[in-house]
């Protein structure tokens, strides 16, 4: 039976502290990861799941909430090449991420020939429903499918299916894909994420994600780096993140990059370090940081009250100006 909801409801914006990690991994919703070959997304996401694990922040900025369970579906590597990652970091705790390898018979594709393939889903359905996980990953989403991952009705139906299972658990979901070759400037540079080339296969892997993740390698000398770059973000865009590889511990580090950061998680973490700042105090301070960096008045008031209506600064920082209460 049909059924038609209101549009307009009470204004509620998402909180920070109802998302598993800000601003990448909401509950009940899916979350793409995309990225060349070898880039890093399976490091990548393990030192998220690590963080996860311990909740906090991740690397000191973004915060995330403490999770106790996670399900990994692993269709990419060995299961080998996954513990011995797993086994270098040393920080996942037994008994927290269980992971699916093996899928027998049944193969793991979700979708075959258009049509989903009901025993496999409800065999996932059945140990999501035991497990209980607050996170659960698909790696890579290419293994799910059945035909191409070009046949945009058989990409609509794997991404529905991951879907329904992360808001049937209440589980945020996230899952992998590939991109193609990254590429550089004439100098040297590589260039943004958007610019190296539309993820593989089909458009609807991006149009049905609520968050899209895009990860690439930077052109260092020294230590590896990577970049995140986020679309489709609530929002405010959210400013791309820059990340240093230990090879050895096989973890990550953020490399602060104060200019270029013009958006909510400068506003929480300048407010960290300064706990009992005013609106008027962090206006300055901001307005100041990025004069002439594309960051006007107008749009700095407007990051400060959606920093406050989403909870990643308090709304007592606003009292010295009652005109400008969110």
């Amino acid at each position: 039976m049909l059924e038609a909801v209101e549009l307009v409801v009470p204004e509620k914006l998402p909180q920070v502290s109802e998302y598993l990690l800000y601003p990448w991994l909401y509950p009940g919703r899916l979350t793409l990861m995309t990225g060349a070959s070898n880039v890093g997304k399976t490091t990548l996401t393990l030192d998220m799941v690590a963080g996860l694990l311990r909740g906090g922040h991740l690397w000191n900025r973004f915060p995330c909430r403490q999770i106790e369970r996670v399900l990994y579906f692993h269709a990419e590597h060995t299961l080998a090449t996954l513990q011995e990652v797993a086994a270098i970091r040393g920080d996942i705790p037994p008994n927290t991420v269980r992971v699916v390898h093996d899928f027998g018979p049944l193969t793991s594709r979700l979708v075959e020939d258009g049509k989903p393939r009901f025993s496999l889903v409800q065999e996932i359905l059945k140990l999501v429903g035991e497990w209980r996980p607050q996170l659960v990953v698909f790696e890579p989403i290419s293994a799910f499918v059945g035909r191409t991952e070009n046949d945009n009705t058989e990409v609509r139906t794997l991404v529905n299916i991951m879907a329904s299972i992360g808001a049937a658990s209440n589980a945020a979901v996230l899952t992998h894909h590939h991109l193609g070759k990254p590429r550089f400037d004439d100098k040297g540079h590589a260039l943004p994420a958007r610019d190296q080339g539309e993820a593989r296969g089909a458009a609807a892997f991006e149009d049905a994600a609520e968050c899209v993740v895009y990860i690439r390698g930077t052109a260092q000398r020294e230590s590896p780096h990577i970049r995140i770059e986020t679309s489709k973000a609530k929002g405010f865009p959210v400013s791309g993140v820059e990340l240093r590889f230990d090879q050895d511990g096989l973890t990550y580090t953020y490399v602060a990059q104060p200019l270029a950061e013009r958006d909510l998680m400068a506003v929480y973490a300048w407010r960290r370090e300064h706990p009992t700042a005013t609106y008027r105090e962090m206006r300055e301070y901001f307005s100041k940081l990025w004069k002439g960096q594309g960051a006007g008045n107008v749009r700095l008031s407007l990051m400060l009250r959606r920093a406050a209506r989403i909870g990643l600064i308090p709304m007592d920082a606003f009292v010295d100006s009652p005109n400008d209460t969110p």
